[in-house]
């Protein structure tokens, strides 16, 4: 019997074993045969470790985030422009990486199921995340506000600034029109230092 680390650390191989197939063929595409395929276990192997496709997907999803927010809190405690930091925190719907892509299409194979078939569990796994990075945000803002370069009606703007993006990419928009977007938001935001 496998002890509960060594579980979960196999599930999660499993799930990242899968990234490549639900990329290639659509979440809605494939089978569980075909992931115990590419897992290289039987399919009933699969139950042991997940109820469901979506339990798959969400592990998948769990663990390109693991590996993002690593990359993304060392790059916070080494930037120092505010700048800087939020292109840090969008780097999902900015980098050209070949993993950040990866992750990137995950994420709408994610979205999609969101979209058409709600459940609790991806409720509750969207708000944790969104709630999550809605944080970082708050804190990136809110140090800049210490710092006197933007007013603090800037975190108002919080939950709007997050729907902008998913919106961006959910239609794919041009990275340039993302960069764009943050210098307007941190121009909007500025505080004006009044010239004696």
């Amino acid at each position: 019997m496998l002890s509960i680390e060594k579980k979960y650390e196999k599930r999660k191989r499993i799930a990242q074993s899968t990234c490549d197939l639900f990329i290639e063929k659509g979440y809605g595409n494939i089978t569980i045969s075909q992931i115990a395929k590419v897992a290289g276990i039987g399919k009933g192997t699969i139950y042991e470790y997940f109820s469901n496709k979506e339990d798959i997907i969400f592990e998948l999803m769990a663990s390109l985030q693991e590996v993002y927010d690593t990359k993304l809190f060392s790059k916070l405690k080494t930037t120092i422009s505010t700048k800087e930091k939020l292109i840090a925190l969008f780097e999902i719907f900015l980098s050209q990486e070949d993993t950040v892509q990866k992750q990137r299409q995950i994420y709408k194979e994610f979205l999609s199921i969101y979209i058409h078939n709600k459940t609790d569990a991806m409720n509750q796994y969207n708000e944790k995340m969104m709630n999550k990075y809605k944080k970082i945000l708050q804190d990136i803002l809110q140090e800049s506000i210490d710092k006197n370069e933007i007013s603090e009606r800037s975190l108002l703007f919080v939950s709007s600034i997050f729907a902008t993006f998913q919106g961006f990419f959910v239609m794919d928009e041009n990275k340039n029109v993302l960069y764009e977007y943050i210098d307007n938001l941190l121009s909007l935001f500025e505080i004006k230092k009044k010239e004696n």
